[in-house]
């Protein structure tokens, strides 16, 4: 009902709310069939240009707040939606301060940013046993010997004298 504009149904409806119940599915098919009539063909007289800014209205009321007609209505509605769906706009100072301050303190989501930085060390510098663990790690590859690097420093000693 919330995507054809008709949540208002719901918020006057005395049955339980509770989605896919015989009850919900009828009203959704009798709408969307009203819907669906109004919105397919050229809305021809003022009546049916009428009906589909309505039907407009009544999808997104939050964007028809300053309609000079219907603008208190459709604020009201909106707020009606928005305690139907379990959200609630601010009603005083503290309520938006506190939001904002939730919202401040979140990790924000850099995108794929944030996917490819997983060094941990980012945010915070690494604790004593940390540095220690990755200084072990180190001094075991260099005991190892990498044979490709030393093929490698040849190469390019070679490339530097003009060797082919």
């Amino acid at each position: 009902m919330d995507q054809m504009g008709l949540s208002v149904c719901c918020l006057m409806c005395d049955a339980p709310d509770t989605p896919g119940t015989s009850r919900c599915k009828s009203c959704i098919s009798r709408h969307s069939a009203a819907r669906n009539a109004l919105f397919s063909d050229r809305a021809e007289t003022g009546l049916e240009q009428l009906a589909r800014k309505l039907g407009a209205m009544l999808a997104d009321p939050s964007s028809h707040t300053a309609d000079p007609a219907h603008g208190n209505w459709m604020s009201t509605y909106h707020q009606a939606l928005l305690r139907h769906q379990g959200n609630n706009q601010p009603d005083t100072i503290e309520e938006i301060q506190k939001i904002f301050e939730i919202e401040r303190n979140k990790q924000a989501d850099k995108g794929p940013i944030s996917l490819s930085d997983q060094n941990p060390w980012s945010t915070r510098p690494p604790n004593d046993s940390e540095i220690s663990d990755a200084l072990e790690k180190l001094s075991l590859l260099q005991n190892t010997g990498n044979g490709w690097w030393s093929e490698l420093e040849q190469e390019i000693e070679s490339m530097e004298k003009g060797e082919s």
